[in-house]
């Protein structure tokens, strides 16, 4: 990766932090909790100081319209690596160790709402930048798989195929700009509508817009760990339909608001598999809870709709924890936990159209045993998908696999907890965040491994993957 690239990167994301640290700044002014302002004060002036460091580095790149493969899938490795590096310096003026402010950093930026705090009494300006890392990390992954990458030639273009093959490929817009504004409007446009639902149904402001920022992004993080418990069922309906279209693809979301149409949704079929899986998996939690669990049908159905969405999404909200429910109710939260939701939405996780073509591509080849001469290609949407989008989802599926494995076994081993350890894992590899909730109390090695895992999870593998090649390393080219 040539190092011009990576400083030019490096220099534009310390500045937007520079401007987006005077938002909690003046949360900590606004509650009158002066001393918590000073945390993000010296991250400030720590970004300062590197930009001043790299002055000099990569002043004569005016764009990225000429980088490599390498480079493109580098520079978006580092830049979240970065970000959750800065994210995390705030955590360590509040009282936490250096490896528990990563976990917090990390799991903010790539939404997902694991973390090891054991109390929330701390200053709002605290917990604001905890939403707000989720805010920028839901955003930040929209733009990315959505804006940039297609921009990246046949780098970019085949990681965004292999999320969204059929006419998810398209762009929303035809210039980068205008694609990054469009979901600009749309994100922020939802975000400011259900903080308004919330704070009209009981929430405070701050609650809200804590709440709103964590929900789009797919994040999690709360502000109390009572804040469900005190909801009105209407605003936990509310939450779940907020969730439901966070795990929605954006570039669908963006053409039903332009074209005033749901038929966009409806006619898609990813969306369609989407809802009948969370309708189902929903319907089989309510029926498990009412059984063996002392609820009404009402609650139950509302408390189901609620985890197993909060799960499908990556979201990580929970009315209770994982363990609260019964084993026939867990059984279904944890097939959640490995369908994902729709691609380029805010969610993690292996992503509906992945498993669609999985299937599609198993039902081909079975056929084709019986009709070897027969010409039979996967479609997605009325149209074919090209035979090197099924190989990557293919291996996609492959070491997103293999790597959850590995993580279980590693913190399995380490904590001696097998039901810890498969939960975490895939909690963290997913960017769920829903289980297990006493993280503080692992192993450091254990919290890298899961840092690790929200990472590449976050990321879905493949630039990763780019880091393992010698050509990556060399800083000359």
């Amino acid at each position: 990766m040539r190092f011009d690239y990576f400083a030019f990167v490096l220099k534009k994301i310390l500045k937007f932090f520079i401007l987006v640290l005077i938002l909690p700044a003046a949360v900590a002014v606004y509650y009158k909790e002066y001393s918590s302002i000073m945390p993000f004060i010296y991250t400030g002036l720590i970004s300062a100081f590197i930009i001043l460091l790299f002055k000099n580095a990569g002043k004569n790149i005016q764009n990225l319209n000429d980088i490599r493969k390498t480079n493109c899938f580098g520079i978006v490795v580092t830049s979240w690596i970065i970000s959750s590096v800065i994210l995390s310096v705030p955590f360590l003026f509040f009282g936490i160790s250096p490896i528990d402010a990563l976990y917090e950093g990390i799991s903010g930026i790539t939404t997902t709402g694991s973390t090891i705090l054991t109390h929330y009494n701390y200053p709002h300006a605290m917990l604001f930048w905890r939403a707000l890392s989720q805010g920028i990390g839901g955003l930040g992954i929209l733009v990315i798989f959505i804006a940039i990458l297609p921009q990246f030639a046949v780098a970019g273009r085949q990681m965004f195929f292999a999320e969204t093959p059929g006419p998810g490929e398209e762009m929303l817009t035809p210039r980068i700009r205008s694609t990054a504004s469009a979901m600009y409007k749309i994100y922020l446009f939802l975000t400011v509508l259900l903080t308004i639902l919330l704070k009209i149904n009981g929430m405070t402001w701050f609650e809200s817009i804590c709440t709103s920022m964590s929900t789009l992004s797919c994040g999690g993080f709360v502000v109390d760990g009572n804040l469900f418990s005190r909801c009105t069922s209407l605003t936990l309906w509310i939450i779940t339909i907020f969730m439901i279209i966070s795990g929605t693809n954006f570039n669908l979301l963006w053409k039903c608001f332009t074209r005033r149409s749901l038929k966009i949704l409806t006619n898609n079929e990813e969306f369609k598999v989407y809802i009948y899986i969370f309708l189902f998996l929903t319907a089989a939690v309510a029926v498990s809870g009412y059984m063996h669990m002392n609820y009404t049908i009402p609650d139950v159905i509302r408390d189901g709709a609620f985890s197993i969405i909060s799960v499908m999404t990556s979201n990580g909200f929970a009315i209770d924890s994982y363990s609260s429910w019964n084993l026939g109710a867990q059984v279904f939260l944890f097939m959640a936990m490995f369908t994902g939701a729709s691609a380029s939405s805010t969610s993690g996780g292996i992503k509906i159209i992945r498993w669609v073509l999985v299937f599609k591509f198993l039902k081909t080849e079975i056929t084709r045993i019986f009709h070897p001469n027969a010409v039979i290609n996967v479609k997605s949407n009325n149209q074919i998908v090209p035979k090197d989008v099924i190989g990557q989802v293919l291996i996609f599926m492959f070491f997103y696999i293999l790597i959850f494995i590995f993580s279980a076994i590693i913190i399995t081993l380490i904590e001696h907890d097998a039901e810890l350890g498969t939960l975490s894992a895939l909690n963290a590899l997913g960017n769920i965040g829903f289980a297990p909730d006493n993280i503080s109390g692992f192993n450091p090695v254990t919290k890298l491994i899961l840092i690790f895992d929200m990472l590449i999870g976050r990321l879905e593998i493949i630039p990763f993957l780019v880091l393992l090649q010698p050509e990556f390393w060399d800083f000359r080219k």
